[in-house]
């Protein structure tokens, strides 16, 4: 016969079924007293005043209780989610006991075999008192079917038809009740669970029954003989634990060839994730699915997705983790997978994953080409006659491997993106910088070549001679600028930049930039503002003098003419901060964070009116970040825009740290 266990609890998340506002658990209480009602109208009205079969033998009531007892201890299960389908051969001392034990002592020997073979299985109460009420109903309803038809020839065709068919009946009645029970606890229909039921109930009830009625004919006409039943008995069992053991191995490959081909056709962390996840939870028979990367170079949190109970979608979170809570840090350091089976026996976990709603878990490490990259986990199996073993760890740490080369594979493919977008956007770059430095390089020469020629071929005055001479400086300070900010920042990625350090007084620092930096071409002026007490600094008064030099050049290029920069000083706890500050237009929000960026322009047309290619504020950076300070841009609106520069007190030489070129989208 086939019976089901883990029928009367529903999946946490999902909503009562409309028939009553009770719980699952309710609901199913509400069933079992309406069979026990229907069994005991039955009882009363008919199969206490059924006659016994003439039998040429008599089986004591209690001796067939033991024969419920031995065939519902020695039961194998195939779970279908969280219902178990358990083959037994009660069908044998059912058929027994219809021939050779009292109409009552049948009843009370189905009742206490199977009180007692379920109190020692340890079943919930609503489990227990459900099947009681079932097997109870169905063997009263055998007994009625078989003495309604059997007539006065038990062992006749009649009689044979009659025990089978009574059998059948039995196993219908118990697949109808399972179904009636799994629909209510879960809160809405289950016909799969019906047709599975009937299914395997008339197999092995006809292969039972069989056995079964042998046994009845030796008894009845040879008693001595019935030891040789004994060896069909056992192997009729053994024949239903292979079944279910093949049975089992087939869906594990199965769930193996699935897993494998959905990993293989995604190239996203996001679908194979997903993908191990739901196949994890389908392979296990878990509620609950978790994979858990750890933090990569430069990050400080988790990626934690989560998948369950229920079909939601994945829910992923960044977490920090904490070594001291759950497996993951034993897991991340052995390198080898954990069974949590239930109940969990460390107090401590059992603690920490009771608080997530878990009763037992496996989890497993993924691994990378440089070690352990994160965690997978499933849990609650759903069953309430097994929980995880050893061969399930041993499968979940396949699917925990293939899991990881998929992972691994996915990484590696985003690195080849990510590179590919570089060497795209390096291309760019390039180009960008080809055309800029042409353009940069040629106007300068244009007008140094073109002051040349006129001087050669008119014949100027004195004035107009001194006017080319001055548009020829001014293009060949502007070329020779150019190829200064373009040596040093060869120097800078070659990393040659060294700082050199000694004291330095601010204000010669200041007037040094002030000789430098033409100032007055268009009509701007330009102001100190030093404060008070300004301390003398201990830094590379070269690389200062620079910073400082292209902060103020900058700031002339993109302030309206007769507009002033000033420069200003202030001193803070630990050095001192300088400013420059124009009038020009802001800074649109989306570039402020990348004028600091190599080659970068906010007008990156070939008609823009600023010159440069783009390395000035990129080399003020880098030579602050030498020093052991830092440049920002403070402030940019609508009335003045402010870079500022620290300086510690007592600098220190740094390598600067080359940023990557940002990717433009």
């Amino acid at each position: 016969m086939i019976r089901a266990r883990g029928a009367s609890e529903r999946r946490s998340g999902e909503r009562p079924g409309p028939l009553l506002r009770l719980s699952g658990g309710g609901r199913v209480w509400l069933l079992t007293v309406g069979l026990a009602l229907v069994s005991l109208s039955v009882y009363l009205l008919w199969v206490r005043r059924l006659p016994s079969l003439a039998a040429p033998i008599s089986i004591p009531w209690w001796g067939l209780a033991a024969g419920f007892a031995l065939v519902e201890l020695f039961v194998v299960h195939i779970e279908v989610r969280r219902e178990a389908h358990s083959f037994s051969l009660s069908d044998i001392p059912l058929v027994m006991g219809l021939f050779f034990v009292d109409p009552s002592g049948f009843v009370l020997a189905q009742l206490v075999g199977a009180a007692l073979a379920l109190a020692v299985r340890r079943q919930a109460p609503v489990k227990l008192v459900f099947n009681l009420t079932h097997f109870v109903l169905e063997a009263q309803v055998a007994l009625l079917v078989f003495h309604a038809l059997a007539g006065g020839d038990p062992l006749g065709t009649m009689g044979i038809a009659a025990a089978f068919l009574a059998v059948l009946l039995t196993s219908f009645i118990g697949a109808g009740a399972i179904t009636a029970a799994i629909s209510l606890a879960e809160g809405r229909a289950q016909l799969e669970t019906l047709v599975q039921g009937l299914g395997f109930g008339s197999v092995i009830a006809g292969a039972n029954t069989c056995v079964a009625l042998l046994a009845v004919e030796v008894l009845w006409r040879v008693p001595s003989l019935l030891w040789l039943f004994i060896a069909p008995g056992t192997i009729l069992f053994f024949a239903y634990r292979t079944y279910t053991v093949q049975r089992e191995r087939h869906r594990v490959l199965e769930s193996l060839y699935e897993f494998t081909r959905r990993l293989h056709r995604s190239l996203r962390v996001e679908p194979t994730v997903h993908a191990v996840l739901s196949e994890a939870r389908v392979m296990f028979r878990a509620e609950v699915a978790s994979v858990t990367l750890f933090p990569g170079p430069g990050e400080s949190e988790a990626t934690h997705m989560t998948l369950g109970p229920g079909d939601g979608p994945v829910h992923t979170e960044q977490m920090m983790l904490d070594p001291t809570e759950g497996v993951w840090a034993r897991v991340a350091s052995e390198d080898l997978a954990v069974l949590l089976a239930r109940p969990i026996q460390s107090s401590r976990l059992q603690a920490h994953y009771a608080a997530r709603g878990i009763r037992d878990a496996m989890v497993a490490p993924l691994r990378g080409s440089e070690g352990t990259i994160g965690v997978v986990l499933v849990g609650n199996r759903m069953s309430d006659v097994s929980t995880f073993g050893p061969e399930d760890l041993q499968l979940f740490e396949t699917l925990a491997n293939h899991a990881s080369v998929s992972l691994e594979n996915v990484r590696l493919v985003e690195r080849l993106e990510e590179s590919l977008a570089h060497l795209k956007e390096m291309n760019r770059l390039k180009d960008d910088f080809v055309a800029t430095v042409s353009h940069e390089l040629r106007t300068p020469l244009t007008s140094i070549q073109g002051s040349i020629k006129t001087m050669l071929r008119l014949d100027l005055g004195a004035q107009d001679q001194r006017d080319m001479l001055e548009a020829a400086d001014r293009g060949s300070d502007r070329l020779r600028h150019l190829i200064e900010d373009l040596l040093m920042a060869s120097r800078i990625e070659a990393r040659e930049i060294h700082a050199e350090l000694e004291p330095v007084s601010l204000a010669d620092v200041i007037d040094e930039v002030v000789a430098q930096v033409d100032v007055g071409s268009r009509g701007h002026g330009l102001h100190v503002d030093l404060e008070d007490g300004v301390r003398a600094l201990h830094t590379d008064e070269g690389k200062m003098v620079q910073i400082l030099s292209n902060l103020v050049d900058n700031a002339v290029k993109y302030s309206p003419e007769g507009t002033p920069v000033v420069i200003s000083a202030r001193s803070e706890a630990d050095g001192t901060v300088v400013s420059v500050t124009n009038g020009g237009p802001a800074i649109p929000e989306e570039a402020r964070d990348r004028v600091f960026d190599r080659f970068y322009q906010v007008d990156q047309s070939s008609t823009r009116v600023v010159g440069g290619a783009g390395l000035g504020l990129y080399i003020c950076r880098t030579l602050a970040e030498a020093i052991g300070g830092r440049v920002w841009l403070e402030r940019s609106d609508d009335e003045a825009t402010t870079f500022s520069l620290f300086v510690p007190t007592k600098g220190k030489a740094i390598v600067p740290v080359l940023p990557s070129p940002s990717v433009s989208g």
